[in-house]
């Protein structure tokens, strides 16, 4: 070889290699588009733990690569995703005012299609009386955020002026698990407001050269490269492929690798998840404690992730050994029947679905809009079988219902 096919040659390979990676990602955003107006301009600003509240009256919209909708979200005067102003409800109608996370507020869906949209209806077709949901879950900063969080309590009182015949509580796994987040510290906030002040004005380019040298200086080139990777739409592309076609047990036993996230699943639940459940505990205790003395159901049930769901279908015949998927049903249960609330279980119903994890989002993990319909169904179901009398369903709902109008 010549001198100079030992320099040609490489420079070559690394140009296929740029080629093929360009070519990739290009693919991949195709195939996986997003769009954005800016979702954190309708969140308030310099809350760096994340529980800042909607701007009243602000519109943002974004499309998240796994899904092929657009979101719009619209808050109204009182920073409500509700589709409706606030205000006193209905004449004659009897209404819910629903609290929770993202997966309540419709994360990534539009609101038409979110299940705090579709409950209503099936609620008034079951039990023959108007019935009307005012969504007040929103959670914290951008992306809905966790519920409870910090000044939750406090709080509560927004619940209680929308005037709710009932409150509803829609619980996730993560909000338990977010229940002991406490944020960072004041010293902690005042070192992240710093450093996003002090911050390098320069180009882009600048910025890249200065990240790639220091990533070099510091020898983490390698965990740069690796960020970089997962922040790709070829990454995202690729795992939502396979995890999108993972079988049912292939998944749950992958889901259940990660101890941390899945100890909630756990039979013997680790010491973290019992002392989320704590937390949890003075939460619940709080908010039915200002419902009781505002002489007003409160509600609670638990929506399953994408992994719990998953285990649910399987049976039981199938689950892991040490593994039950109802353990964090039946402890939330017991807290919340403990302080006067009422527990509606809904879990025995994704146990009938074929495959209810198809209807999440594999990577993100939020219901699509496919499971916020599966999810407004189970919720039907469960809120009309007799646990709430205001909401048992009528022998005759529908002919009642069209005498009421």
């Amino acid at each position: 070889m010549r001198r100079r096919d030992w320099i040609l040659l490489p420079v070559l390979g690394l140009i296929t290699i740029a080629l093929l990676m360009v070519s990739a990602e290009s693919i991949a955003r195709w195939s996986f588009p997003t769009s954005e107006s800016g979702l954190q301009g309708c969140f308030a600003k310099g809350i760096p733990w994340g529980n800042a509240g909607a701007v009243p009256n602000t519109v943002c919209s974004e499309r998240m690569a796994e899904s092929k909708y657009l979101a719009e979200y619209r808050f109204n005067s009182c920073g409500h995703r509700a589709g409706v102003e606030c205000g006193p409800k209905q004449a004659g109608s009897y209404r819910i005012v629903m609290i929770g996370s993202s997966m309540a507020m419709g994360l990534f869906t539009p609101r038409e299609m979110t299940f705090a949209s579709l409950l209503p209806p099936k609620l008034s077709q079951e039990t023959g009386r108007k019935i009307e949901l005012y969504n007040e879950a929103s959670g914290g900063e951008f992306r809905g955020g966790p519920f409870p969080m910090r000044g939750s309590i406090s709080q509560f009182k927004e619940v209680l002026s929308a005037s709710p015949d009932m409150v509803l509580w829609v619980v996730t796994p993560m909000d338990v698990e977010n229940a002991t987040f406490e944020g960072p510290s004041p010293e902690q906030m005042a070192a992240i407001q710093n450093r996003a002040g002090s911050g390098v004005r320069s180009g882009h380019l600048a910025n890249v050269w200065n990240k790639v040298k220091a990533a070099v200086t510091q020898g983490t080139i390698d965990k740069e490269l690796r960020g970089r990777w997962d922040q790709s739409r070829t990454s995202l592309a690729l795992k939502h492929i396979f995890y999108g076609s993972e079988s049912q047990q292939q998944y749950v036993d992958s889901y259940l690798k990660n101890q941390d996230d899945s100890g909630f699943l756990r039979a013997d639940m680790s010491p973290k998840w019992r002392n989320s459940l704590a937390a949890f505990e003075g939460y619940a205790e709080a908010f039915e404690s200002q419902a009781k003395k505002a002489n007003l159901p409160f509600v609670v049930v638990l929506v399953p992730n994408r992994a719990q769901a998953a285990m649910l279908s399987m049976g039981r015949d199938q689950w892991p050994a040490g593994y039950d998927p109802y353990k964090l049903d039946e402890e939330m249960r017991a807290i919340v029947e403990k302080h006067g609330g009422t527990y509606v279980d809904v879990l025995p119903e994704f146990s009938k679905i074929p495959n209810p994890e198809q209807h999440y989002f594999p990577i993100d993990g939020h219901p699509d809009a496919e499971g916020h319909a599966m999810i407004a169904d189970v919720l039907a179901h469960g809120l009309t079988n007799g646990a709430i009398p205001q909401l048992k369903a009528s022998a005759q709902p529908q002919a009642q219902l069209e005498r009421g109008r």
